[in-house]
């Protein structure tokens, strides 16, 4: 008979584990309280990447989101193998799913131990671009500034279809006034003609993170997902919607950051 146990640890970044020759663990859900990039390793491999802002350890007051699901890319570490979570801060991850008990004569699911050889091929990590203009410098009515730009080889594809967070700091600003736009290959994926509507996806709708202070729902590509295939070209920029010249605080500067999952796989 299967045994399988509840498996939801803390793990310190920057350790080695080493699975028991009868056991192997399945990660379904992953955070961190590393305000930083996480790199997850299973016998040395990258596969996957978090970040405290999108997978914090759990829901709370300030951080809606809690640990992200892997869904179909979900870790499996077998027996013997190392897991390793690389960060260059300390800090604890959080790994739910199930630990699978080995019987005599048992060896690991085909399924699992096909998931685990593929690791380093499909996986969910993330994104981050972050622009910071000069103090005091005014973003002009109608200004798009470039925050980054995501474009995979030949052989890999990007798809984003999960959360997505956009911080912005150094000044006041309201709906209607700051807007999110993305393109792919050049072309805006919104309205071209502003007299249909202001273009992009409201600034304020992308809460980073959503918490019970903005009371926002979390903003998510789920329902409609963006493929990227390879040699494309995903772009965001952020463009100043209001109608008038935005200034920070007197002294201060605007700061953008753009962070979202995406799910990475290689031919």
């Amino acid at each position: 008979m299967e045994k399988y146990y509840v498996l939801d640890k803390i793990f310190a970044a920057n350790t080695q584990y080493r699975m028991e020759p009868d056991k192997y663990l399945i990660i379904k859900k992953l955070g961190t309280d590393i305000s930083g990039e996480v790199v997850v390793k299973v016998d040395g491999q990258e596969c996957g990447k978090i970040h405290s802002n999108l997978a914090p350890l759990t829901k709370t007051g300030s951080n809606m989101l809690g640990p992200t699901d892997l869904g179909q890319y979900y870790i499996v570490v077998p027996p013997n193998k190392v897991l390793e979570f690389s960060s260059s801060s300390s800090g604890n991850i959080r790994a739910i799913g199930l630990i699978r008990e080995l019987g005599a004569g048992e060896n690991i699911e085909s399924e699992h131990l096909t998931r685990y050889n593929n690791r380093g091929n499909a996986y969910k990590t993330y994104f981050e671009f972050t622009k910071t203009l000069g103090t005091d410098e005014a973003v002009a009515a109608g200004q798009e500034i470039e925050l980054g730009t995501l474009k995979p080889t030949t052989i890999e594809t990007f798809i984003l279809d999960d959360i997505l967070t956009l911080a912005i700091s150094g000044g006041s600003f309201t709906y209607g006034q700051f807007a999110l736009r993305v393109y792919l290959d050049g072309k805006p994926l919104d309205n071209l003609d502003s007299n249909m509507g202001k273009y992009g996806i409201e600034a304020l709708s992308i809460p980073s993170p959503p918490n019970t202070t903005n009371n926002a729902e979390p903003f998510t590509f789920r329902d409609n997902p963006i493929t990227v295939e390879g040699d494309h070209e995903l772009k965001f920029t952020i463009v100043n919607v209001s109608g008038s010249d935005l200034s920070p605080s007197s002294g201060s500067a605007w700061s953008f950051v753009l962070r979202g999952f995406y799910k990475y796989t290689r031919k």
